[in-house]
């Protein structure tokens, strides 16, 4: 059963396969909490189901069986070895050699990449010329919260399917009904979660909101010029990194819209501060998260120098 906010991707892809055009790669993007790995489970599962005629895996027959024990011989899901790494390209040639292989059980192989941006360009390249040559009955499946990340060489040898976010409405609607969640508190995370619903449940397991509050007291006391940049980062350096400054970015356009007539070319240069950090956590690159954070600060109280120096003259 795929997800509500999923309906549309999920019946053109009903269709195609119905119609019997599917294409050999698809790649599936949108912000992280979307679901775009279980949309990619269910596309997988109801190709590999031995009821051809049915859109939906049955769950019953011996390929559904097998799928959902995660042992299915003709499946292959590649992701990295450990968390935050990149795919090796070993993972990729081996991908190659199994796919000159015939299918042992389904008509059809099938395969999921995910994250399919966190590749170097060796492994890119292997990719690439695996895409040049799809094997017939194959379906590959790349899932990515960054597609700007891959090369347009993969990109325009894929179908692509963008996963976005529901409107603000059915996501709360659809997070009260997972679980004893308060509105109020679903309302609070909407925004850093980019309007996420899976992403939103996530954070609430989490102590988000007393982090949030923190976070709101820190940044205050940046913008004063008061904070300690060696202490906050030690303590911020402990976050998710990318809820952190994604809750910033939200913070400072407040401080624009709050401040429009005043001092609005620093908080432009902050929110460049801001975007800027973004990228760097974004990227595949080893950073030192201590850093990053420590530099970001220095930056942001540069700033209120700047803008007090130039009261001052």
């Amino acid at each position: 059963m795929n997800y509500p906010w999923q309906t549309t991707q999920w019946q053109y892809f009903c269709q195609q396969k119905t119609q019997q055009r599917l294409p050999h790669a698809i790649v599936i993007t949108g912000v992280d909490g979307v679901g775009k790995r279980a949309l990619a489970n269910q596309m997988v599962a109801s190709v590999l189901c031995e009821q051809a005629d049915a859109t939906e895996a049955c769950g019953q027959c011996h390929s559904c069986q097998l799928f959902i024990a995660g042992s299915h011989p003709d499946h292959i899901l590649i992701e990295p070895e450990e968390a935050g790494k990149q795919i090796k390209i070993a993972q990729i040639r081996s991908l190659k050699d199994k796919q000159a292989l015939t299918s042992t059980v389904s008509k059809w192989k099938t395969v999921i990449i995910s994250p399919a941006d966190n590749m170097n360009i060796n492994a890119n390249n292997s990719l690439l010329k695996l895409l040049e040559e799809p094997q017939e009955n194959t379906l590959l499946i790349l899932v990515s919260s960054r597609p700007y990340r891959f090369p347009i060489t993969i990109l325009s040898r894929c179908q692509k399917l963008v996963l976005t976010a529901p409107e603000r409405t059915v996501t709360v609607k659809w997070c009260l009904q997972q679980g004893d969640f308060d509105r109020t508190m679903i309302e609070q995370v909407l925004p850093i979660a980019k309007g996420a619903p899976l992403k939103v449940l996530e954070l609430l397991e989490t102590e988000v909101l007393s982090i949030i509050q923190q976070l709101d007291t820190d940044f205050k006391t940046l913008l004063q010029g008061s904070a300690n940049p060696i202490y906050l980062a030690k303590e911020w350096q402990k976050y998710d990194l990318s809820m952190v400054f994604n809750h910033l970015q939200l913070l400072i356009k407040k401080q624009i819209m709050l401040n429009e007539n005043a001092s609005p070319k620093r908080y432009w240069a902050i929110y460049d501060c801001i975007i800027a950090t973004i990228k760097l956590i974004s990227s595949s690159n080893n950073i030192n998260k201590i850093l990053l954070i420590e530099q970001f600060m220095v930056s942001v109280m540069k700033q209120d120098s700047n803008h007090n120096t130039a009261l001052n003259r």
